[in-house]
Order: C-alpha cells, then sequence, then structure tokens
C-alpha cells in the first residue's frame, strides 16, 4: 500500500468509495430512502466536479490524499482550507471491509503532513455524525478534540446533529511527525 496525491482520474473510483462507505457507516443515522436513492450518482457528481479542476501542480488549498495497493483504492482524504483559514478535512474514507487496518491512520497522519507542510500554524478540524461512534472514536484516540455541535440540514430535506472535532497547529505537527513512521509500516 502508498499513498499518493489523487487525480481527476480517481473520481469514479472515489465516488464508488464514498458511497459504499456511507451506506455501512450511515445505515441506522441516515434515513434508509436517502442512503437507498440515487447516492451513488449525487456522488459521482460531486466528485466529478471537484476534481475537474485538480491540476497537475498543486495549487495548495486543497488535496487530495489516495490509499492504494496496486490499481485497488483502499480509502482517500480531501483537504480543502477553508475561508476562517482553518483546514477542512472534507472527507475521509476507507473500504469498509478494511477498516481498523491502519489505512485511516496513515492517511491522517498524511493529512497532518500536508497541513503542517503547507500551512504551518493551522488548525486542522472535520465534522462527524454525532451518532457515528466508530468515526468518533478514532477521531479522539487521534487527538481530535470536540469544539462545537449543530444540527446540519442536508439537501435531501432531512437535518441530524453533527459535531465539528479540532486538531491545533502543534497536534498537527507533532501527528504530522508520525507520517515517515506510517510510511515506514506500508513499504
Amino acid at each position: 500500500m502508498h499513498i499518493r496525491s489523487g487525480t481527476k482520474d480517481d473520481a469514479e473510483h472515489i465516488a464508488e468509495l464514498h458511497t459504499r462507505s456511507w451506506l455501512t457507516a450511515y445505515a441506522g443515522i441516515m434515513p434508509a430512502s436517502y442512503l437507498k436513492g440515487p447516492l451513488l450518482d449525487e456522488r459521482k457528481a460531486m466528485w466529478s466536479t471537484r476534481l475537474a479542476t485538480v491540476a497537475s501542480e498543486p495549487d495548495h488549498t486543497r488535496c487530495l490524499l489516495v490509499a492504494a495497493d496496486g490499481n485497488a483504492l483502499l480509502g482517500f482524504a480531501y483537504l480543502a482550507v477553508g475561508t476562517d483559514g482553518r483546514i477542512l478535512l472534507d472527507n475521509l474514507h476507507v473500504q469498509p471491509e478494511r477498516k481498523q487496518s491502519g489505512i485511516g491512520s496513515q492517511l491522517m497522519y498524511h493529512v497532518f503532513g500536508w497541513a503542517s507542510e503547507q500551512h504551518p500554524g493551522k488548525t486542522v478540524h472535520l465534522e462527524v455524525l454525532r451518532d457515528n461512534a466508530a468515526a468518533i472514536t478514532f477521531y479522539r484516540r487521534l487527538g481530535g478534540h470536540p469544539t462545537k455541535e449543530f444540527m446540519e440540514r442536508f439537501p435531501a430535506g432531512f437535518e441530524l446533529p453533527v459535531v465539528e472535532y479540532t486538531w491545533g497547529p502543534d497536534v498537527v505537527r507533532i501527528l504530522a511527525d508520525n507520517r515517515s513512521t506510517a510510511d515506514r509500516l506500508v513499504s
């Protein structure tokens, strides 16, 4: 397994993984009618649009990291610099059958590495559904702290409680240093 920068050529595989991840992680949390609806088509449109402008040279305002084993996509992370200057980890997904294998942790170390190198001194944050206990346990284990809670309205017309988790600049820098250890373990 290796972690590389993603490209627009990854859009379809990312959409498929994103959909599989939501179907397993959000069963019983999101309405079944939504999950059984046009979720894959929505994810394909979203990733196709999001990655259509990914340049061959990074613009340092967003980052797509892909964990791959040969041609197999094992997981991915997508980050973007927010208008508030913080780094938003907008997506982190691992193949459902590969969860708890270390792929998510390795992606997170690379997330922190990118943030630390491209935006030193900045905070990293993400939003997670409050009822996604497995994800919350994972983020807490990596030193994330809950910083706010709110209701999010989804375009499909339902609302769910969300918790923001944050890593301050010092923690980001420390966790970025784990990237070299993770790379040695992956090789």
